[in-house]
């Protein structure tokens, strides 16, 4: 999540003045959020009950179901007909692009972007699901709805210099349109509506990423601004994530460019990185680059997005010596859940942004049924949160894939039975469960990233920029017994839950 520069705050007592006067106007318009979609080219619309195009000299026209629309040289072309900006594109029922279904409108801007418009509400029901397990507990699921719908109004105070408010991608927050919505998010979201955090008088920045390691990172060490309520946090609960440990082997040359993205080529043939600071919860905050051209030092973070946020998941190192302990191979959750997707505010730097997760093998198809025991050992793997929600929806569009993803669910070590559970043991109240993660040994100052050859060897655990809220840690409080209210205190200390009406 969040890739452009954070926003300057609004007083929160005018952000809720400037609504109450938009409103007094008639059409909600404070309550839609604007989501960029796709930007230039030409775009395959369709409508499940047909389209009304409504121009800029706002008339209205009729399209059908399913239509072609291209920008050239500023106007709208459909088939023959030629069209102002901007236009709106309307069904009494969804909308869909790109093989996926929306509420509300589109609108195709001046600037060149297809954007959704909807309501607030509506929005936050394509989010949910696409950002944290549709099973997990629903104060979980509360919570990532209040920061979301937070999130949102902060970005659509800048509305008119971007053109939109939010992405559809990582570079906000994921937006997968009506689709994928399910009842336990929806009752998340309809549960928390009007809900937002603020600090004081201001909406709060309200960052979060997949799992922060141990402990989340101080936002000024980040993205360099103090905010008294992203001070960073030790996760108090115990708990394992598919990422709990990584290891990324990296080329020398590849860190070379990275490098020369943050104003560091100078220092190539670099022959050495080095730890040179960390932060409270063993965090590394800078890191040493050396080499013929001589040292350079940077923040982490930045040297993170540089290098690509996908290979180096987190700044939170840990062994960095081959005779140091190798942390033990993570374990998936217990409950249903898909994968948590790498959600990082990218600072602006040149060059394309890195993509989400890294490419593989696209998975095989085969005709030859699956035994009776190969089904149940995909079943398990599914109800123990081996493949992602893409993946699930794949395989249940796709049959001839299941044997190819029972294949690659047996490489994670999916699907294994599972010993008989032992007896249950006395619960422990949520307050006095804070035991210390359990995790490999952080590095010192001054350690060296392993080198082998011309490949750099970083160990670390945990994904994401660090900073505010961790969605694995959400899940293990919530589990814990913690409400929404007490686990947004916790990462984002010192602020409270409102209404926005």
């Amino acid at each position: 999540m969040f890739g452009a520069r954070m926003r300057t705050g609004m007083s929160f007592r005018m952000l809720l003045a400037m609504w109450g006067l938009l409103l007094l106007g008639g059409r909600s318009e404070a309550r839609d959020v604007y989501v960029r979609l796709a930007s230039g080219g030409s775009f395959s619309v369709a409508g499940e009950q047909g389209i009304t195009l409504s121009d800029g000299e706002q008339r209205s026209h009729s399209l059908g179901s399913s239509v072609s629309i291209g920008l050239r040289g500023g106007k709208v072309v459909v088939g023959k007909q030629v069209f102002a900006l901007p236009v709106r594109l309307s069904s009494p029922g969804l909308l869909r692009f790109n093989k996926r279904s929306y509420r509300g409108d589109f609108l195709l801007t001046r600037q060149g972007f297809l954007l959704n418009v909807l309501h607030l509400e509506d929005y936050l029901c394509g989010v949910l699901p696409a950002e944290v397990g549709t099973k997990w507990p629903m104060e979980a699921l509360r919570v990532q709805a209040i920061i979301s719908r937070t999130y949102v109004l902060r970005q659509s105070m800048n509305r008119s210099a971007r053109g939109y408010d939010v992405t559809d991608s990582v570079s906000d927050q994921v937006y997968r349109g009506a689709g994928v919505e399910t009842a336990r998010t929806n009752q998340a979201v309809q549960s928390t509506a009007g809900e937002i955090l603020v600090y004081g008088k201001d909406l709060a920045f309200t960052p979060f990423h997949s799992d922060s390691g141990g402990h989340t990172a101080n936002n000024a060490d980040v993205w360099g601004k103090v905010l008294p309520y992203l001070g960073g946090v030790r996760e108090p609960v115990d708990y394992r994530s598919p990422n709990a440990s990584w290891t990324a082997k990296i080329s020398r040359d590849r860190v070379e460019a990275a490098l020369a993205k943050i104003g560091g080529g100078s220092v190539a043939p670099l022959s050495e990185i080095r730890i040179a600071e960390t932060d409270k919860g063993g965090r590394a905050t800078k890191l040493t680059f050396v080499g013929g051209g001589g040292s350079k030092t940077f923040k982490s973070s930045l040297f993170r997005t540089a290098v690509g946020p996908n290979l180096l998941k987190s700044t939170m190192l840990t062994a960095v010596s081959e005779k140091a302990p190798r942390p033990a191979p993570p374990m998936a959750d217990d409950g249903a859940v898909p994968e948590v997707r790498e959600s990082d505010w990218l600072p602006d730097i040149p060059g394309p942004r890195p993509s989400e997760g890294l490419p593989r093998a696209p998975v095989p198809t085969s005709n030859e049924p699956l035994t009776s025991k190969q089904e149940e050992r995909l079943t398990r793997m599914t109800a123990d949160g081996v493949f992602s929600t893409t993946e699930l929806m794949d395989m249940l569009k796709n049959p001839e894939k299941k044997k190819g993803y029972l294949y690659l669910g047996i490489q994670r070590g999916g699907g294994k039975e599972k010993s008989p559970a032992p007896p249950p043991k006395k619960a422990v109240p949520a307050r006095s469960v804070e035991p210390p993660r359990a995790k490999a040994p952080l590095p010192s100052t001054g350690a060296a990233i392993v080198r082998e050859g011309d490949t750099f060897i970083f160990r670390g655990s945990g994904w994401g920029h660090g900073v505010g809220l961790s969605q694995w840690g959400t899940l293990a409080l919530a589990k814990a017994g913690w409400n929404a209210e007490r686990i947004l205190e916790h990462y984002y200390p010192g602020t409270d839950v409102k209404r926005y009406r």
